[in-house]
């Protein structure tokens, strides 16, 4: 629990200090006085004066601000009450720069972060780059109700190209409870399959049974379970169980779970040799295990600054597209809200990205920075792409609207803010296992 809370209020902390940054730089360079930059709302608790600007830590640590001279109300006036006076507003395309400056700068530190993660080193399971073709297909689940095959490749989800495993498991994932469209590549023909993902897990995300190819080579063993006792080592190629081939780790599972507490032979590929085993698997709810664990490849990737730089540009326009996409099915109802993360979410997450390493926190950061930018984009007051939408509505009449519209303007852009972090906030506390299950009695 501590190191999730230090963990959050130095993601957020830091990402708060980037955006304000942003608009700050972006004021002073065009010449704009600034009398605040504050991390934190309302009360002042320490802070000091340079520059003619008062920076400052704040009572509430959830957000920051800058107040610029020239720039128009904004969200501090909601809790001051405002001003009578309208001081000169600064010419609009000065306005436009600066409003643009925080949620570009955390685009910008989005792709600096990932690309310190890949000067790193970021271990990526190697399937998810591959062509999404079906390697294994669950019992019981709903992959197998709509009719998937193995060797099937998805070719696209509801008009969707799909690429690869990435993209595969990205459209599924957000497709919880909704059914969607599979247009699928079956030896020479195509056809469509209409699929319906199962709601899971505390976010509501979509599980098919849908599986990548996974070849039966042994990567860890479970301590002393079966298959160890039998003398199976990591590295081992399984070839066959009976008599019965084995083409890939899933015929381990369909030959090894009917037959609990019965003596198996197993013939092994090992450096180059094949031995024959002999391993009687446990009975777990009337399934037979032996303790092989299904662990996917991943490599480690370690690159230069050039290409570490090329790489995190293009993991962040995939994350883009990939976020737009979900918003697109939050407005038309297509995803549900419970996938959205809000601030205790965001606390759980640091503190297990903290836990993982230094490499998953920076990781974390580029991607919180990233949905940052973009969140502030979307036309809502109070955010900046709000107010870039009333300026461009500004200069599309070719004159500025009343200081009292703009204050009516922002409280409604508050409230419905306001009303969106209560919502978001519920959803997080709904998650919480206790909780959770509390819900679920009532």
């Amino acid at each position: 629990m501590i190191v999730s809370i230090l963990a959050f209020f130095l993601v957020l902390g830091v990402l708060i200090v980037i955006h304000e940054a942003g608009h700050f730089l972006m004021a002073r360079l065009v010449g704009a006085p600034v009398e605040v930059f504050s991390v934190g709302f309302g009360k002042r608790l320490w802070g000091f004066e340079r520059g003619g600007t008062d920076f400052r830590l704040s009572l509430i640590p959830f957000g920051g601000y800058v107040r610029i001279v020239g720039l128009g109300p904004d969200e501090t006036d909601l809790t001051t009450g405002g001003t009578d006076e309208e001081p000169e507003l600064l010419a609009r395309w000065k306005r436009g720069l600066i409003l643009f400056g925080g949620p570009i700068t955390n685009v910008i530190a989005a792709v600096v972060f990932v690309a310190v993660a890949f000067l790193i080193g970021v271990e990526i399971p190697t399937y998810r780059s591959e062509l999404p073709v079906v390697g294994w297909v669950e019992p019981q689940s709903p992959g197998t109700a709509a009719g998937i095959e193995v060797g099937d490749r998805v070719l696209s989800v509801d008009g969707q190209a799909m690429e690869t495993w990435q993209d595969l498991e990205g459209s599924i994932l957000s497709a919880g409870g909704r059914e969607v469209h599979l247009e699928i590549q079956r030896e020479e023909a195509t056809i469509d399959i209409a699929l319906t993902p199962d709601k899971v897990t505390r976010y509501g995300f979509g599980y098919s049974g849908i599986l990548p190819p996974l070849s039966a080579e042994v990567v860890r063993l479970m301590p002393g379970a079966p298959a160890q006792a039998a003398g199976i080592e990591p590295g081992d190629v399984i070839l066959s169980i009976d008599g019965q081939p084995v083409d890939q780790f899933y015929d381990l599972i369909r030959l090894i779970a009917p037959r609990p507490k019965e003596a198996l032979e197993l013939v092994v590929n090992r450096g180059g040799t094949h031995q024959i085993l002999t391993v009687t698997p446990r009975d777990e709810g009337g399934e037979g295990k032996i303790g092989i664990a299904m662990v996917f490849p991943s490599e480690l990737q370690r690159m230069g600054p050039i290409a570490a730089v090329g790489a995190a540009v293009t993991e962040c326009r995939r994350m883009t597209r990939e976020t737009f996409r979900v918003l697109g099915r939050l407005f038309t109802r297509k995803a549900s809200l419970s996938q959205v993360s809000g601030p205790i979410d965001i606390a759980r997450i640091s503190g297990e990205a903290a836990k993982a390493g230094i490499h998953s926190l920076i990781w974390l950061m580029g991607v919180i920075s990233l949905q940052l930018g973009i969140f502030n984009l979307l036309p809502i007051p109070v955010l900046d792409g709000g107010h870039l939408t009333i300026l461009a509505f500004e200069s599309a009449m070719r004159r500025d609207l009343s200081l009292r519209l703009k204050e009516k303007i922002l409280e409604v852009g508050f409230v419905a803010l306001l009303l969106l972090m209560v919502v978001v906030v519920f959803n997080d506390i709904a998650k919480i296992e206790f909780v959770s299950k509390l819900f679920s009695r009532g």
